[in-house]
């Protein structure tokens, strides 16, 4: 579990220190208005996520229990997605984009760690 929270802090830190990067250097010509509280409410939610899941002691629900997850994580996303169009229009695209790509990096350790766990019972 402390694994997991060290590489999704570290991915974060590379999340934002890319992207502050690449605005100064005018890869990207804006960074997103909403761009501390996506990567604060991404890390957040999957950090619960993966604890709901790693400390669930069901086996024979395991799958059941992610894709539940799965469609809690849409649905908060998709809300949060449109609040942040809704509230920065003009922006909407650097901050979606934004958020797809910290989400897209977030779920893929997520799963790695998961799948780290279900094969090889895990640390515990």
């Amino acid at each position: 579990m402390i694994r997991f929270l060290i590489a999704l802090l570290a991915c974060a830190v590379l999340l934002a220190l890319g992207s502050l990067y690449a605005h100064a250097h005018g890869w990207i010509g804006v960074l997103p208005s909403f761009f501390y509280q996506t990567l604060i409410f991404l890390v957040f939610s999957t950090a619960i996520i993966f604890r709901y899941l790693y400390k669930s002691n069901k086996t024979g629900l395991f799958l059941q229990l992610y894709l539940l997850t799965m469609v809690v994580k849409f649905i908060a996303y998709g809300a949060y997605n449109l609040f942040v169009i809704l509230e920065d229009k003009p922006g909407a695209v650097a901050n979606v984009v934004f958020f797809m790509l910290g989400y897209f990096i977030f779920t893929v350790v997520e799963i790695a760690f998961l799948y780290h766990r279900i094969t090889s019972g895990g640390e515990r």
